[in-house]
């Protein structure tokens, strides 16, 4: 018995090992765009919690559709007749079969070139750490090393190949030297799809993985949702017109429009995160062009407050048991706006005890 222990051990250290290795499958073997100087890692948010207060609740039936050449990607789902939704820039809905169609798009990242994506195909999701901070990866040219996940969920669908957090960062230009994430949308990964951090949460949110639960950091989970990933190498449509969002496109992204004519297309709005009234945790102005052609896209003029937030992760002891005690284990879906109130009225970051819970 004693040996057959040991034997049972081996087999699942090795299939942590493994399991590991095919996590930090899609890591760029390059970070060229990660900012490596000292300081500005420790003045980003790299190990904080997110949360998820939106308006959008899990859906019925849900599948994705990701688009490798549209750098998009497509949650479609259910709810039932009469459902009222908010007017979403990023949404679009329709009566279908007795029920509400629900149609959320998001701006992705694909593979660098060298690098490979996942092949067209049809594929289900196996695992998700609902909070991945800051930490090591394996590559084959660069071994174990560190990765900024940023807390943010990683829902793996193919081996190793998810949808996750953006990876990179830069200075906001604010004073306060603070280093704020967003999305490049374009070929800059290693094969899997980036997304800006709290489109990521909602995502996961949509798909049925709760973001308004305290879950331990790198714990990994199998999704209980039976959503369907579809990858297409072609531009993804709906209604009969090419599907693009209004975020901006970077290295190697072609937007529909260019190729097929604008009134080919259908564009979906966009949308950014930020839990400060000043704007300061937004990306700076890039001169990035958005969906409309020769204008630049304005992250201040897309946030919105109150939908997604974050705790540090020492707070999150404290935090843990407040959720438990509540209906289902979750944090009410005020939670972010009652956070935000709490920081902006100390000044400060708030202790799980003084939100108000």
């Amino acid at each position: 018995m004693l040996g057959e222990t040991s034997q049972m051990s081996r087999l699942a250290l090795l299939a942590l090992v493994l399991g590991s290795f095919a996590l930090g499958a899609c890591v760029a073997d390059t970070e060229e765009d990660i900012e490596s100087n000292e300081d500005a890692i420790v003045s980003r948010k790299v190990d904080d919690h997110w949360f998820y207060s939106g308006p959008l609740p899990t859906l019925q039936n849900p599948s994705v559709t990701a688009s490798l050449v549209g750098h998009t990607a497509r949650v479609t789902g259910y709810l039932p007749a009469g459902t009222q939704l908010p007017n979403l820039p990023h949404v679009k809905t329709k009566a279908e079969d007795g029920k509400l169609r629900v149609d959320v798009v998001y701006p992705i990242a694909t593979a660098a070139p060298g690098k490979s994506n996942s092949r067209p195909g049809t594929y289900s999701f196996h695992l998700a750490k609902p909070y991945r901070p800051n930490g090591a990866a394996f590559t084959e040219s660069e071994g174990w090393h560190d990765v900024p996940w940023g807390g943010f969920p990683f829902i793996a669908y193919n081996g190793g190949i998810a949808f996750h957090g953006p990876i990179t960062d830069r200075d906001n230009e604010a004073p306060g030297d603070l280093n704020v994430w967003y999305l490049r949308r374009g070929q800059v990964s290693a094969g899997c799809n980036r997304m800006m951090g709290e489109h990521v949460v909602e995502m996961s949110h949509v798909l049925g993985i709760s973001m308004r639960k305290v879950y331990a950091a790198n714990t990994a989970i199998r999704p209980t949702t039976t959503a369907k990933v579809k990858v297409i190498a072609d531009y993804d449509s709906y209604e009969g017109k090419y599907i693009d969002v209004d975020y901006p496109t970077d290295n190697g992204a072609k937007r529909p429009a260019a190729v097929h004519g604008a009134d080919k297309v259908v564009m979906f709005g966009s949308w950014v995160a930020t839990e400060m009234p000043d704007g300061k945790d937004l990306p700076p102005d890039m001169k990035w062009e958005g969906g409309v052609s020769g204008r630049y896209y304005d992250f201040q003029g897309h946030a919105v407050q109150g939908v997604v937030c974050s705790m540090p992760k020492s707070s999150l002891a404290a935090l843990k048991p407040l959720a438990a005690a509540r209906p289902g284990g979750e944090l009410p879906a005020d939670f972010c706006a009652k956070k935000i109130a709490c920081d902006e009225r100390l000044g400060r970051t708030c202790k799980p005890s003084e939100i108000g819970l």
